[in-house]
């Protein structure tokens, strides 16, 4: 609670800032305006970090309903293709996957910091036209697993994987990954992983992950939703 107040407070003056950089580089010369730039630049990475503190410390419950995941996903990634340079994202899909029980905005969230993690991870490396693994790719993929279950023998027969073919996570933060502020990339905020362990853990699943160069697959495992339920594939 303490961090989410922190946050909201910190972003007001920021924004004050970022304003008044921009205006001051209405009047100055280009080689000038490289300051003024960096001020506004520094200002929204600022509050982009506070709003995943914001969202990291919201203490609400999740509002489960039953939903299709196939329409999270697909919402996810269209939302990363009309953000620009996404990699390709090939959707492996299981047809017959009843509902899941989940909250749409929170497990949309969940998909997205996978999808974001992965594109990041493949652009952090260049590859060549003949690397023998082929082009940069992330396979979204869902299956049913009747064996999968949560830490109270809750079952978890819903599976959503993010699979990427880049470097794989650092040895050095594997057994760390879903820790607050480890990152395994250059001015990362360490939150988007921790943030995506919170929520899984919220609904009662599972999340896992199985990397080495060249592969990383991040498995959630989620409830089903009640017998009868219909999918809620409403727009949020």
């Amino acid at each position: 609670g303490m961090a989410e107040m922190l946050a909201h407070e910190i972003k007001n003056p920021l924004a004050g800032i970022r304003g008044a950089a921009q205006l001051l580089a209405e009047g100055l010369s280009p080689e000038d305006r490289e300051l003024t730039d960096l001020i506004v630049a520094e200002s929204r990475r600022i509050v982009a970090l506070l709003e995943e503190v914001e969202r990291f410390g919201d203490t609400t419950l999740p509002q489960l309903r039953p939903v299709n995941v196939h329409d999270i996903l697909d919402r996810a990634r269209r939302s990363m293709a009309l953000g620009g340079a996404a990699p390709k994202i090939v959707p492996d899909y299981d047809p017959s996957l009843p509902p899941a029980l989940v909250d749409p905005g929170r497990i949309m969230q969940v998909v997205l910091n996978l999808l974001r993690n992965a594109a990041e991870a493949l652009a952090r490396e260049a590859r060549a036209p003949d690397d023998p693994r082929g082009p940069a790719l992330i396979r979204l993929r869902t299956a049913y697993d009747r064996d999968v279950r949560g830490p109270h023998g809750t079952a978890l027969p819903l599976q959503v994987e993010v699979e990427d073919n880049g470097p794989g996570v650092p040895e050095a933060i594997a057994d760390q990954i879903f820790e607050p502020f480890v990152s395994g990339r250059e001015n990362g905020t360490g939150l988007g992983l921790a943030l995506v362990g919170k929520i899984v853990t919220e609904h009662g699943g599972l999340i896992r992950v199985d990397s080495r160069p060249g592969r990383t697959l991040f498995r959630v495992s989620l409830p089903l939703a009640g017998k009868g339920a219909a999918p809620w594939t409403e727009p949020y």
